[in-house]
């Protein structure tokens, strides 16, 4: 499988090409809000490296010693942002 990912002016488009030629093309689209608010466009990228994960990514499940994880947190200096090492103490 081939895929690309392109920026758009309001967030990124991922086309994809099967190995085989009697299957179509596919393009996914994640767009944020145009005002560009940190918060949409970070849930929009973090869609597109989830759909990656799907389409290129090792097979995983709930089960699987190791897995891969998309999340959006707070940065670390930000007034949201909770240690987890001061949860567990």
């Amino acid at each position: 499988m081939k895929i690309t990912i392109e920026m758009a002016a309001n967030g990124w488009l991922i086309r994809t090409q099967s190995d085989f030629p009697e299957d179509m093309p596919e393009t996914f689209v994640y767009s944020h809000i145009d005002d560009f608010r940190d918060i949409d466009e970070v849930k929009a990228f973090a869609q597109v490296l989830w759909r990656v994960n799907d389409l290129i990514g090792p097979s995983t499940s709930r089960h699987s010693k190791a897995r891969i994880y998309v999340e959006v947190k707070p940065g670390d200096k930000h007034e949201d942002f909770e240690d987890e090492k001061s949860l567990t103490e």
